[in-house]
């Protein structure tokens, strides 16, 4: 935690240089010392200064005897603060801190000084519960730093206070940005934390998404494509080579594993160039090396070949039928795997045009879209369709907003 340290000497100037006086000018000042106050309180600070703190004690004890006023306790506590602090009494400053407080005489300026104080003097008395309070309490009174927000914030999530946490994380994050200072991924991490443990997980990614943004890591990519995308009750199908696309344009490395499936399921698709372009390297390089990858490669081989004869004699055929939603979307999804774009294009809005009755597949083929949109260089409208897509149960959603976090953060 950041205290607000007790300077013991910028905290008694105003002390010391008033007590220079002689008793006598000191007594004519408004608000006034008791006349007996006033001269055991000079010796104390002549003993203070010396740090002989037997003597400031007993002079101080002595000047409390004769103490009459609310004043007068004011003044005797601004002196027993100093060699409290200089001493490191932590209880003993606890105590002048809350007396000087209890007075009311304090101005505002030395209210906020003592309040700060108060936080280091609780932790020195080893009481951590009453020193987080504190500067919790002096935060929100005088405002504080996006660090001191973010400190709150994990001091409340440790005490399994969500709520109390989640909102002193978001200060951080504001005051930052505020600040023009780039947010720190704890902040964020904290406000995911929090989210987490209320089990708010379309909010935990939301704020994972402004974390990517602001530091694009591995980790956190991975989490929010494959992580979020295969959390949807129907995960699987179409949308698990949508998870590899997400992943490889995030720039995020496939395993092993996830180029194997990834491929298989695109030869189950049609897709043979698409499968190809993750077959071919990898095994060539022995990354995929089992004989199942090798006849993988050979099938896609042959099937990229087929399709370039095949694929251009089924658009025709389709584009001559009717109520073909469906059927026009996949060829379009083909021709994109072949890098023509705007064909793509063309043929999933035609395929929309016509009539998609499932919701989760209408919602695939608008994914589609918003991907050959964004290939072919037209970001606005490839974000305007990802907008579109609403189906969650089948991580349709999710791919759509990891894309168009993509289109953000990627150059």
């Amino acid at each position: 935690m950041q205290f607000f340290k007790l300077g013991a000497t910028a905290i008694a100037t105003g002390v010391v240089v008033a007590l220079t006086m002689a008793p006598a000018a000191l007594a004519q000042k408004p608000p006034t010392l008791t006349k007996q106050v006033a001269g055991p309180l000079n010796e104390a600070r002549t003993a203070l200064v010396a740090k002989d703190w037997a003597t400031a004690k007993t002079k101080l004890a002595a000047a409390n005897t004769q103490a009459k006023t609310p004043y007068d306790k004011l003044m005797i506590e601004k002196m027993t603060i100093v060699m409290a602090a200089e001493t490191k009494d932590g209880p003993e400053q606890v105590r002048s801190i809350e007396a000087m407080m209890a007075t009311g005489l304090l101005t505002p300026d030395e209210t906020k000084v003592y309040k700060g104080a108060l936080i280091k003097a609780y932790a020195d008395a080893g009481d951590a519960a009453k020193s987080t309070a504190a500067f919790r309490s002096y935060v929100d009174a005088y405002g504080g730093t996006h660090d001191q927000y973010a400190q709150i914030a994990l001091d409340l999530l440790k005490v399994n206070d969500n709520a109390g946490g989640l909102t002193y994380a978001n200060k951080a994050i504001d005051t930052a940005r505020a600040a023009g200072a780039k947010v720190p991924e704890t902040y964020f991490i904290v406000a995911m934390k929090a989210h987490k443990a209320s089990n708010d997980m379309e909010k935990y990614y939301a704020v994972e998404e402004q974390l990517v943004a602001a530091h694009p890591k591995e980790i956190y990519w991975k989490e929010l494509i494959a992580g979020r995308t295969q959390e949807a009750p129907k995960f699987g199908g179409p949308i698990r080579l949508d998870m590899f696309r997400a992943m490889q344009a995030a720039k995020l490395p496939l395993s092993v594993n996830e180029k194997r499936a990834a491929s298989t399921e695109a030869l189950r698709r049609g897709l043979p160039t698409e499968a190809l372009a993750i077959l071919e390297p990898a095994v060539a390089s022995g990354e995929l090396s089992t004989p199942e990858d090798q006849e993988s490669l050979k099938t896609a081989k042959k099937a990229v070949t087929d399709d370039k004869v095949s694929l251009p004699k089924e658009i025709t055929q389709q584009l001559a039928k009717t109520n073909n939603g469906i059927a026009l979307a996949n060829i379009g999804e083909a021709a994109m795997s072949h890098g023509d774009y705007a064909q793509a294009i063309d043929l999933i809005q035609k395929g929309i045009e016509r009539g998609i009755s499932d919701a989760g597949e209408l919602d695939v083929a608008k994914l589609h879209l918003g991907m050959a949109q964004y290939h072919a260089g037209q970001k606005d409208a490839a974000v305007k369709t990802w907008a579109e897509v609403k189906t969650t149960d089948n991580g349709a959603a999710s791919i759509a907003r990891s894309w168009t976090l993509i289109s953000q953060v990627q150059p």
